[in-house]
């Protein structure tokens, strides 16, 4: 059965990723089908000492986290009988602990709520970046005021220059099939009209692996991303945006602090990261 991971940390914007999964699911005709894992990772703090004090501290801090998630239980139970939702607190490392979660539970899917606007999510531990790029399975940024919607335009930022058979072409063929949403593909070129010969090649090969989902393609010549994206999702009525991040490339910029203004089109928009 598919385990979606929603991770708490018990903020109103947890609570709306939340929201917006159980919603999701509940979207779909087969809801039962879907499990919901509330995760928790407790971190110690880097500075613990191990002695009497703070092993009391730490315990104390525990039942406290506990307890907040019993009532995200009690609530989420309440709210969405029909889906099945465990909870879990763990201890560690957030991306460690997601990882070791995802296998245990086979999970295909990790929701987390986006605070503030995407341009302070480079305030946030370093950890969290990394699980954003380097998880094993997509993760899906939930920004505080998006409330769900049933999806129907999906836009995939596609950058032809590092299409390889890596690309996670079967991942996506799932999301668009699971959501029936009309997928859009969509490629900042830049200034330059004419593509280069490696470019034409991946184009032809993007169009050859999503055939089968009769995408709409966009090529957008402007020479600033996040702020071409930006209007072109404000434009399409995009729902959900899909990308592949890497450590330098389209996800730096679309979450770089210098973008906030450009970011405002997006401050609305689920992101999500394949992998």
């Amino acid at each position: 059965m598919p385990t979606i991971i929603v991770c708490t940390n018990f903020s109103k914007t947890s609570r709306n990723a939340l929201t917006y999964a159980c919603s999701l699911i509940n979207s779909k005709k087969n809801k039962e089908a879907f499990d919901i894992l509330l995760l928790h990772i407790f971190t110690i703090p880097p500075n613990y000492s191990g002695d009497g004090i703070a092993l009391v501290t730490i315990n104390n801090s525990l039942i406290y986290v506990e307890e907040d998630l019993h009532e995200e239980l009690e609530w989420v139970h309440e709210e969405y009988p029909t889906i099945n939702v465990i909870g879990k607190v763990t201890t560690g490392r957030l991306l460690e602990g997601l990882e070791e979660e995802i296998q245990e539970m086979n999970a295909s899917l990790v929701i987390i709520g986006a605070g503030g606007h995407y341009g302070d999510l480079w305030s946030w531990d370093n950890s969290i970046l990394t699980a954003l790029r380097d998880l094993s399975v997509p993760i899906l940024t939930i920004p505080p005021n998006v409330t769900f919607s049933p999806l129907q335009n999906i836009a995939f930022a596609c950058n032809l220059k590092s299409v390889s058979r890596y690309t996670p072409f079967n991942a996506l063929k799932k999301i668009i099939q699971f959501t029936e949403a009309k997928l859009h593909v969509v490629y900042v070129a830049g200034d330059e009209v004419k593509k280069d010969p490696a470019e034409a090649q991946n184009e032809l090969f993007v169009h050859e692996k999503l055939d089968e989902l009769s995408p709409v393609y966009h090529t957008l010549y402007e020479s600033e991303v996040v702020g071409a994206i930006g209007r072109f999702v404000e434009n399409e009525h995009i729902q959900l945006l899909l990308v592949i991040p890497r450590k330098h490339g389209i996800w730096d910029s679309l979450f770089h602090k210098s973008y906030t203004k450009e970011l405002s089109r997006l401050n609305r928009l689920p992101i999500m990261a394949l992998h």
